[in-house]
């Protein structure tokens, strides 16, 4: 099984974090958001993702030592390490890893009509299995949506974008390492290519 250490915070437990710490390419891409809420997650995110980095090298790493690359920050003094991060609602979290993993949250809202949402966003063995026991469908449609996400953001893009199915004779068996966990108001999930050694 995939293991990987999240850190996870709530945005509205931090509601004045000052940009002052971020790194020159940080504070550029910051400039360029216009909502003050999406502009205070890019913050906490890169706080989050220097403390996660700070606990997995055992020294003490700043956030002005995360640099901006063309769809993912980095860890400029610690280039072996992947960084992923994401949020959902007033969800953040983060998670520093030497191995490529993905991370997503979703809030887990109920939707209304969600089978036919699975036979749009989903593959369609993965839609049937969503509907196939009504009153797990909200759950089986998050995990799903979740691993996909994840997957995509760990570089395993051909097989959640090329129309594969996640499952095999009614199992999730992707080609690929993955683990997630459902807290009170949310699923979060992780995605790997391959097992590290230390997993």
């Amino acid at each position: 099984m995939l293991y990987a250490e999240v850190l996870l915070t709530r945005i509205t437990q931090n509601p004045y974090l000052s940009s002052d710490l971020l790194s020159a390419s940080s504070k550029a891409k910051l400039a360029a958001i216009q909502s003050p809420t999406r502009a205070q997650q890019f913050i906490l995110g890169r706080l989050l993702l220097a403390q996660a980095a700070s606990q997995f090298l055992g020294i003490e790493y700043m956030a002005g030592d995360i640099e901006e690359g063309e769809f993912f920050p980095y860890l400029s003094r610690a280039t072996h390490l992947h960084a992923s991060i994401s949020h959902s609602g007033d969800s953040l979290g983060v998670t520093v890893n030497p191995q490529r993993i993905g991370l997503d949250i979703e809030s887990c809202r109920p939707k209304a009509n969600i089978a036919k949402l699975a036979e749009f966003a989903l593959h369609q063995d993965e839609a049937s299995w969503v509907s196939a026991v009504p009153e797990e469908s909200q759950e089986r449609f998050y995990l799903l949506w979740t691993l996909r996400e994840a997957a995509f953001k760990a570089g395993i893009r051909e097989q959640v974008i090329r129309g594969n199915s996640l499952m095999i004779d009614g199992n999730i068996s992707p080609a690929w390492h993955w683990a997630s966990e459902r807290e009170p108001s949310q699923r979060v999930s992780i995605a790997c290519l391959a097992p590290a050694p230390w997993f």
